[in-house]
């Protein structure tokens, strides 16, 4: 089974890179996102509800439009339309009076709203960058509350104009949990997340939660000074 296509364009001496991806049958969505410099500088995203409303389908139905839209994002770059693109930051046209992590969890909420199963989530309540964090997951069902063995869990490094950073995968034991241990990097983006993403039987569930970033030490002898 294709779930997406991979492209790099040279075009004038810059690399783009698209990849589009099918969102799968629960979202059907084609996601195309084009890269330069390892930022996200365009999206292109299409439904294909119309194909499975259409009630005999096939999977070249739907290869044949994950292919045609990439193919034509790909020709749009080719014909120059995003030469001139800048690549702009994370909240450059944000003006509002939420706090940093409000706005975060907004912007994760809208990029990565998925269809939910029951993801339930404790360990440390703040994260910051550069620490080794263990997070204890568990899966189950929404309805009866019956833990979830085989589920597949990955914890991503979410940061806007980046591709996502997996920290950690591996799937439920019997009894519906994994333990997930995992060093946070530090990145140069303003603003990063922890996204925890389980999937089973075609249902998604995700837990978000902001990365702060570390405040830098003061070196001795100002302390010394200050007192």
């Amino acid at each position: 089974m294709i779930t997406g296509f991979n492209t790099d364009i040279d075009c004038d001496g810059r690399i783009y890179h698209v990849q589009t991806e099918d969102k799968g049958l629960d979202n059907p969505v084609v996601e195309s996102l084009v890269y330069c410099g390892g930022e996200i500088i365009d999206a292109r995203r299409s439904s294909y509800r119309d194909i499975l409303d259409a009630g005999s389908y096939t999977e070249d139905d739907i290869h044949g439009r994950l292919e045609s839209q990439h193919q034509a994002v790909i020709r749009e770059i080719q014909s120059g339309r995003l030469q001139q693109a800048e690549l702009r930051p994370f909240g450059h046209s944000i003006v509002t009076n939420r706090s940093l992590d409000e706005v975060v969890m907004s912007f994760l909420e809208q990029e990565v709203a998925l269809e939910r199963i029951k993801l339930n989530m404790t360990g440390p309540k703040v994260l910051h960058e550069g620490a080794r964090p263990t997070l204890h997951l568990k899966v189950l069902e929404a309805s009866t509350d019956r833990p979830i063995c085989g589920a597949g869990v990955k914890v991503r490094l979410v940061a806007k104009g980046s591709k996502p950073v997996v920290l950690f995968d591996a799937a439920t034991d019997e009894t519906g949990v994994v333990h997930a241990s995992f060093e946070i990097p530090n990145l140069a983006a303003p603003t990063v997340a922890i996204v925890c993403r389980a999937e089973a039987a075609g249902k998604v569930a995700e837990v978000k939660r902001p990365v702060r970033k570390r405040r830098a030490a003061v070196p001795a002898e100002k302390v010394r000074a200050r007192s």
